[in-house]
């Protein structure tokens, strides 16, 4: 069963760089992007917030399948929160808010003066009307907003009050996370669910499609933009790409100007390319081996609630070995096995850490015996191991296909549960099939990464929140696993007034998550941030660290970046 890292390890370098990466004389230029010293061209912005299997004409910023440049783009938000400057409101759409005393309603004040792109007003009465959009569409609420909301009313044109449904000093973080979209437009929209916004009306910067095939779209300027002269790009271009090989190929002939996706040996294979051609990789969080809980087989579900076989599938894996060849060495081994960032170590109680640590620690021959405890033994001489029933044990992997750190992590999975005689398949989808798959429950074992907040909060909340497990939120909390223990902790972190309160709710999480190995955290990667200078100035980077410098979809302080870039 044994089979050699090493030599998967050469297969597989060889491979990759002698198919996708391209010579080092390739010159850092393209003639189908406009250099801002071509004055009759517009000056053009080119990003990847992150791969399609397709461009299509959606910009409903409610479903998960609209076009990556829709949100804080074309949809302006009331506040961006910006987490590297302890999480100060940079107010757009609002120019206030405040919380009651008890903390269960919250005003927002809202700036005047802001037109729609097609010349209307925004007024409370778009806040007001967004609002009640998810409450009749739950459907549109991929933020699980409703889950906050008793009431909302407009106090005046520019004034709206929510009342929620119990006490949250953060409730503004999540609240401002829903897209304010026009009124007067969408009250005309039959089916909201399924409306695409083809000719989106918005306040944000960039509104006008002016061009779009199969291969890219090109998004131009807001001529009503409340803030025009902070503007400096007339367009932003996204260009179809669909993996990350086709990426790697493109980013060295310097195509793209501002992009995040994984590129391995990154100095060497990419910012040596050019002195034009920079990155910065701030610290992220971790990539999980998840289990589906309601897996459809009744006799591999048993299997997988049990905890020790979770533990033993956990000690199966080598994690340094896995950073070293899938992320070419950009990551740290998992130490927390909640699966929370190194990045909070100083919110871990160190007895926890180490309670656990045994079942994070690479140990096959531990994982073999409790693997025969549970009777899952070669039951016909084969040499892979049968469940209790004698029928074949399979785990299969699922991820999306071109994502190249994933899928090799889940190649070298694979050889290490061989290992161990356990049997598995690697199934690669496009992204919205992986998604899809992972909403409804089609799947045994996939992998995942998760978004990143100020506090280890957002990493449970997002990750392990029962009622982010229905087909409209995004794929984190989709393992199925539900604990109302776990439940009542996360409802009860916002509604903590003092920092040793917040700070027992996350130890208190910690190891309730640990002690059920509900996941399988293998690594802790970075955030994927790559910028080209050879157009334009103003990137945010470790020396301008002036918010986080994502193109992310859900990182909206993109914004904020975009309106800080100048053309050369």
């Amino acid at each position: 069963m044994q089979r050699s890292f090493i030599s998967l390890w050469h297969s597989f370098s060889f491979l990759f760089f002698a198919t996708f990466l391209l010579p080092a004389s390739v010159h850092a230029t393209s003639p189908s992007v406009p250099t801002s010293k071509q004055a009759s061209s517009p000056t053009v912005l080119t990003v990847v917030p992150e791969y399609r299997d397709r461009i299509t004409r959606n910009f409903n910023p409610f479903t998960l399948l609209s076009m990556p440049t829709t949100h804080e783009f074309i949809f302006e938000p009331l506040i961006i929160f910006n987490s590297l400057q302890n999480n100060k409101p940079e107010y757009r759409l609002a120019t206030g808010y405040s919380l009651s005393r008890d903390l269960t309603r919250i005003q927002f004040t809202l700036r005047r003066g802001v037109l729609w792109s097609d010349g209307k007003p925004f007024t409370a009465e778009d806040v007001l009307y967004s609002f009640n959009l998810i409450q009749k569409y739950p459907e549109l609420d991929s933020h699980a907003i409703r889950t906050q909301l008793k009431s909302i009313q407009k106090l005046s044109d520019y004034e709206i009050e929510i009342e929620l449904k119990q006490a949250n000093a953060l409730a503004a973080h999540q609240l401002v996370l829903l897209p304010i979209v026009p009124k007067h437009q969408w009250k005309n929209v039959k089916d909201p669910v399924k409306y695409t916004n083809p000719t989106p009306i918005g306040t944000g910067p960039f509104t006008t499609i002016t061009s779009m095939d199969e291969s890219h779209y090109q998004q131009c300027t807001n001529p009503n933009y409340w803030q025009a002269s902070e503007v400096h790009i007339d367009c932003l271009r996204y260009p179809l790409v669909q993996n990350n090989d086709d990426f790697i190929a493109r980013i060295v002939t310097g195509e793209f100007d501002w992009t995040g996706s994984f590129i391995p040996d990154i100095e060497r294979h990419y910012a040596s390319y050019s002195e034009d051609f920079h990155y910065w990789l701030p610290p992220a969080s971790t990539i999980s081996l998840i289990f589906n809980y309601k897996v459809a087989d009744n006799e591999l579900r048993q299997i997988i609630e049990k905890v020790d076989f979770r533990r033993a599938i956990s000690m199966v894996f080598q994690r340094q070995l896995l950073i070293d060849i899938a992320a070419f060495g950009q990551g740290v081994p998992s130490e927390f096995a909640s699966g929370m960032s190194q990045r909070f170590t100083p919110w871990a109680d160190t007895a926890i850490t180490e309670k656990y640590r045994p079942f994070m620690t690479f140990n096959p021959k531990r994982a073999n015996t409790i693997l025969d405890e549970l009777q899952l033994e070669d039951k016909n001489d084969d040499g892979w191991r049968d469940l209790p029933s004698g029928k074949p044990l399979t785990l299969s992997v699922l991820t999306p296909s071109g994502w190249t750190d994933f899928n090799t992590t889940a190649m070298l999975l694979a050889e290490m549960l061989e290992n161990v005689g356990i049997r598995t398949t690697h199934i690669q989808t496009g992204f919205e099939e992986f998604a899809e798959r992972l909403s409804y429950g089609d799947y045994v074992t996939a992998l995942t990464n998760y978004p990143q907040g100020l506090t280890p909060y957002k990493y449970f909340n997002s990750g392990f929140n029962s009622a982010y497990q229905a087909p409209q939120y995004p794929r984190y909390a989709k393992h199925f696993y539900k604990d109302p223990d776990i439940d009542q902790l996360l409802a009860s972190f916002p509604t903590a007034s003092t920092v040793s309160q917040r700070a027992s709710i996350i130890n208190q999480l910690n190891e309730t998550i640990a002690s059920k190995q509900i996941t399988v955290p293998l690594f802790n990667t970075v955030q994927f941030y790559q910028y080209n200078t050879q157009r334009f100035t103003g990137w945010f980077n470790e020396r301008n660290p002036v918010a986080s410098p994502l193109i992310w979809p859900q990182a909206p302080e993109r914004l904020l970046h975009l309106l800080a870039l100048r053309p050369k």
